[in-house]
């Protein structure tokens, strides 16, 4: 009976020390199906590249984590090694420095167009580089702002693609984007206008929080959302007061509407901001 438990127990402390865990040039990973997963990322002031690996000991690296490699002040460039198959929704946010996505030419699920991180076969946008095309100042600070047109052929902008990009302005959502996802436009505050694509079907939670706020020198938008929508998520405009009015040309009673889906200002709907369904 001993030595059964004493066995037991050997057992559970080799299981929980591999599941824990471990650290490789300052990423931390452990295992996951089919290889190795990126958890952490640690030296966030000082390394300004940083390359995943393809492996770790001889084990593909697979899988970057939500929050795998975020919050990284001083990164401006992060490379994806071929092995990397998927990403968690926070895997790489808020990463304000960065300039380029860069991604191992022989991987087969991502690539990388002027810097910016799609699927391999360009219907998913995955991460822009909210550094991109911006001069900040040593203490980190910036007055720039620059556009960008999203390429013909995406069909999907992924959760979190444009999340904190305080200084890009997407001046074209090509008629291809089906869906927007949770988040996906969550804080990109220097947007001046919004197009919606005439084929859309799916608005995810916080999609433009915080994206269209009220200022001196912006016009309040008028925003039309085409027929083919089918879902709206809670809190799809929270805290968009720069919204003037959205017109969704679905009838209300065809659409799958989250809890306060519409612009709101300090979390509260806009009262004169007029709502209207098709008949």
């Amino acid at each position: 009976m001993k030595k059964w438990l004493a066995l037991t127990a050997l057992l559970l402390a080799v299981i929980a020390f591999s599941s824990c865990s471990k650290k490789q040039d300052g990423m931390n990973y452990k295992e996951t199906e089919g290889g190795l997963a990126i958890t952490g990322y640690s030296d966030k002031t000082t390394v300004t590249e940083l390359v995943v690996p393809d492996e770790i000991g001889g084990v593909p690296v697979v899988r970057i984590e939500d929050f795998g490699i975020c919050n990284a002040e001083s990164l401006t460039k992060i490379t994806l090694g071929k092995n990397v198959a998927s990403l968690g929704g926070w895997a790489m946010t808020n990463n304000q420095h960065i300039v380029s996505y860069e991604v191992d030419p022989a991987n087969e699920y991502f690539t990388s167009v002027d810097g910016v991180l799609f699927s391999k076969d360009m219907k998913t946008l995955y991460c822009y580089p909210c550094g991109r095309n911006i001069n900040f100042d040593k203490y980190g600070r910036t007055e720039d702002t620059t556009e960008y047109r999203i390429p013909d052929g995406v069909e999907t902008i992924a959760t979190k693609a444009f999340y904190k990009c305080y200084y890009v302005d997407v001046t074209y959502i090509p008629d291809s984007v089906s869906r927007i996802e949770e988040k996906a436009f969550h804080r990109a505050s220097a947007m001046t206008g919004l197009t919606l694509p005439a084929h859309l079907e799916y608005i995810g939670k916080d999609a433009f929080a915080y994206a269209f706020g009220a200022s001196d020198d912006k016009e309040k938008l008028d925003i039309t959302i085409p027929a083919s929508i089918k879902e709206i998520g809670e809190y799809a405009f929270f805290n968009d007061d720069g919204i003037n009015s959205v017109t969704v040309l679905a009838k209300e009673e065809d659409v799958t509407l989250g809890a306060k889906w519409q612009p709101t200002s300090k979390g509260k709907i806009i009262g004169d901001c007029a709502v209207t369904f098709a008949p």
